[in-house]
């Protein structure tokens, strides 16, 4: 069978805080688990109502140097709504502002450390075309020379290939996550859910995508608030095996028995909290699921993301078993 043939994989973590400071229990995931590239996110480009324009925000700071073993991609995510200015010259402007940025931030990042870029961006048939023709100028700036591109690919940009069309890149990052509506109630997991997965992908959707696929599996967890069938925010490691203040009503979802105020917030009797996590057992099914649409390629397979809280919810054999399924 073509799926049982060993291939080689880049095995990859992202670093989405804005200072980059790893830790003991980071790098030693990174040596343990023969992790060979990093995407590192180095800001932000959000849209200003007050000046109508898009500003840079959430400048990364990178206090350590990177490990001379390490590829480092650096990431820039794109809020959609920056394309909403329809200036002729607004695609070539944003280009050359975010190439400036992005070389003065990876100034102390070796040059041959960094061999792809990739830009984050959940694009709509409304924003297409200017963020198109952003990624095409943007391939035409200085510090883009001589390197890959990649592009971020949501579930539904797969699945609705024709109104969403494909990126003028080098090569795609299908995020493998996020994939429910996280604002409707119910006892249901927005983050991952492998109905959901099939649904997206169907049977050949990811090895017919035009582009080469690098894949992104989650391994984080929140809390999601809803007050009346209403979503009203995210939270993290609530107490929810706290048995007098809430009660266990579904597979995800519990209910608090009592108002009480927990990370600032106040949370409500009545009030129905849904936690959504990523248990190794359904990495599994969705890494199995995805290598039976295998492109002729070698992929990255990234998780998100790199951070000690998360590393202590997995073993090393736990991630080392999801890696191995791709190869």
């Amino acid at each position: 069978m073509a799926c049982s043939r060993p291939r080689e994989t880049d095995r990859a973590f992202y670093y989405w805080k804005q200072r980059y400071e790893p830790g003991l229990a980071e790098n030693a995931a990174l040596r343990t688990l023969h992790v060979n590239r990093l995407y590192v996110k180095c800001f932000d480009v959000s849209w200003n109502d007050v000046n109508r324009t898009a500003v840079p925000v959430a400048l990364a700071d990178f206090k350590t140097p990177f490990p001379d073993s390490l590829q480092v991609v650096p990431v820039v995510f794109l809020m959609n709504e920056i394309w909403q200015q329809k200036d002729s010259g607004w695609a070539q402007l944003m280009a050359e502002r975010t190439a400036s940025l992005l070389a003065k931030q990876c100034a102390r990042i070796p040059t041959r450390q960094i061999s792809e870029i990739q830009l984050d961006c959940d694009w709509t048939r409304t924003s297409r075309d200017q963020y198109f023709s952003f990624l095409h100028h943007i391939r035409q700036q200085p510090f883009f020379a001589g390197r890959q591109i990649s592009a971020t690919i949501r579930m539904h940009q797969v699945k609705y290939l024709g109104s969403s069309g494909v990126p003028p890149v080098d090569k795609g990052l299908l995020m493998c996550y996020n994939m429910g509506d996280l604002r409707k109630p119910g006892d249901h997991n927005s983050i991952l859910d492998m109905d959901a997965l099939r649904a997206y992908t169907g049977s050949d959707r990811i090895s017919n995508y035009p582009l080469s696929l690098d894949l992104a599996l989650p391994l984080f967890e929140w809390d999601v608030l809803f007050r009346n069938k209403r979503y009203t925010g995210l939270l993290r490691q609530l107490p929810l095996d706290n048995r007098r203040l809430f009660r266990k009503d579904g597979q995800y979802t519990y209910t608090a028995l009592r108002d009480t105020a927990l990370q600032g917030v106040l949370i409500r009797q009545g009030d129905v909290v849904r936690h959504e996590s990523c248990p190794p057992e359904l990495l599994q099914k969705a890494a199995h699921h995805l290598t039976r649409q295998r492109q002729p390629h070698k992929p990255a397979i990234i998780f998100y993301h790199l951070d000690p809280i998360i590393l202590q919810k997995y073993s090393v054999h736990e991630l080392e078993t999801i890696y191995s399924i791709f190869e």
